[in-house]
């Protein structure tokens, strides 16, 4: 059991548990992310047990393609979207995900933990009706969104559309090379926007900001 958590980098704990399947996707590919084949398409395949996925094998269509299609398949099994989650290069295949599976060296991000104290603090905090009913709609809305999924190489995600009402660009200095804007939309709080792209107010206005 040494001789496989030395090889590969995975605790005897979880090599003992190990069932194949899409939970924990993300840890896997990290299992995965230094992994070398002989076969460029076999970074892919190599994985498709380790999933539990079934997909055509095609020797040929090369490495970005074969990872692409698998990583596609988890997405839309199991709606994970923490495949998303890596650095580096975008596929020529789709440009949401990686072109190499090393992409998914760095450990997966993990939400920040909340106290007890904290989580009763926030929960005391919607006891006023208006706050109540509007967590409830954001909730049924949510409830309502379908899964994350590709289709025809689009990766479609869970969003709301928030109508933007305003738009100010802040003044900038003679040296800077961004624009800074806030913006006002209808459910959310004001934003702060930065980037070196200028945006015309009027085209803003008509567009929505999706999280």
């Amino acid at each position: 059991m040494q001789e496989l958590e030395d090889a590969t980098g995975i605790d005897p704990q979880t090599l003992v548990a190990f069932r194949p399947g899409m939970i924990n996707a993300r840890e896997k590919l990290q299992w995965a992310s230094t992994r070398v084949t002989t076969v460029e398409e076999d970074i892919a395949y190599s994985l498709f047990g380790i999933f539990g996925v079934q997909l055509p094998i095609m020797y040929g269509e090369k490495k970005q393609k074969a990872l692409g299609r698998l990583l596609q398949e988890i997405i839309a099994e199991s709606g994970d979207i923490t495949v998303l989650d890596w650095v580096g290069t975008s596929s020529q295949f789709n440009s949401c995900l990686p072109a190499d599976i090393a992409s998914y060296e760095a450990p997966p991000y993990t939400l920040p933990s909340i106290s007890e104290d904290e989580m009763q603090r926030l929960v005391s905090s919607l006891q006023d009706t208006a706050v109540v009913k509007l967590a409830l709609g954001l909730y049924s809305l949510l409830d309502r969104l379908s899964a994350p999924h590709f289709a025809h190489r689009r990766l479609h995600l869970l969003c709301i559309a928030f109508p933007v009402t305003e738009v100010r660009r802040r003044s900038i200095e003679p040296k800077e090379t961004y624009f800074t804007y806030r913006v006002k939309a209808n459910g959310l709080h004001d934003l702060k926007i930065t980037t070196e792209d200028r945006i015309h107010h009027h085209a803003v206005i008509l567009r929505t900001l999706r999280p």
